[in-house]
């Protein structure tokens, strides 16, 4: 079974991104800070990894920049802040996607699968 983790402080968020990953087929994991999430990933690390830009202890671009090694799936950001500078922070991070807050259950759904269906390119690999 596929695995997925979820970085997100917001609990309604939070349990939504869970319910939609659990019925796309993922054993999901999930915390509410990035210190907490960087511990789970020394545990076990996810076939996909949803990461919040502001987390209340570690920003999210910093996870994801100290994740990207360990994570060899796809790596997505969720953020309310949709500026062109904030979703190249996010890229230049190492995310894979960066997708904008609010978003609805069903789109979202469509669009992780999209997401996770594409090829994992990375440099070097």
């Amino acid at each position: 079974m596929a695995t997925a983790l979820v970085i997100e402080d917001d609990d309604d968020i939070r349990r939504l991104l869970e319910v939609v990953l659990t019925q796309a087929g993922y054993s999901v994991a999930a915390t509410d800070t990035g210190t907490s999430g960087l511990e789970l990933l020394d545990a076990q690390v996810p076939d996909l990894l949803l990461v919040d830009v502001g987390l209340p202890d570690i920003e999210g671009y910093e996870v994801v920049r100290r994740a990207r090694d360990r994570v060899e799936g796809h790596i997505v950001m969720l953020s309310a802040r949709s500026q062109e500078a904030d979703v190249q922070l996010g890229i230049e991070a190492g995310a894979d996607e960066y997708l904008t807050k609010p978003f609805r259950p069903r789109q979202l759904r469509e669009r992780l699968m999209e997401i996770v269906t594409r090829t994992v390119r990375r440099e070097g690999r």
